[in-house]
């Protein structure tokens, strides 16, 4: 009787560990947080789905490496850690390097910026072809 007894109480406790582990829900999705001084872009809103990070200050990057443009969701949530801004810019038409092909600056989140949602916002956020910080232009390489 005290063998069944212990297998019992074992049996029990061992249920009670799985079952409370199968049915405590998991944490909802944390935001992933961006450090000092860096530009972080996210594909999700609420600062989840980190695509682009820098510490850049004075540099230019295609959105589209980032899957941070039409197809893609684009940029739907944001933080500027940087102490310059940054600037998103649009490919019109001509070649890259003429500052006449490019229409913008479009959006410039300000150091210290940040939004958890852009969806309510404009377009540009989705269709950007180009973030670039500080003052570098998207057609200067």
């Amino acid at each position: 009787m005290n063998l069944r007894r212990k297998i019992a109480v074992t049996v029990s406790a061992l249920a009670m560990t799985v079952g409370g582990g199968i049915l405590t829900a998991p944490p909802a999705a944390a935001d992933e947080p961006c450090g000092s001084n860096k530009l972080c872009l996210y594909r999700s809103t609420l600062y989840r789905t980190m695509e682009f990070s820098t510490g850049s200050v004075n540099d230019c990057w295609m959105s589209s490496a980032y899957n941070l443009t039409d197809p893609y969701a684009g940029i739907m949530s944001y933080r500027n850690n940087l102490g310059v801004k940054a600037t998103l810019w649009y490919y019109g038409s001509g070649a890259e390097h003429a500052p006449s092909s490019w229409i913008g600056p479009v959006v410039s989140i300000a150091p210290g910026g940040a939004s958890s949602n852009t969806t309510g916002g404009d377009a540009v956020f989705n269709f950007s072809t180009k973030i670039c910080t500080g003052s570098q232009k998207p057609w200067v390489f």
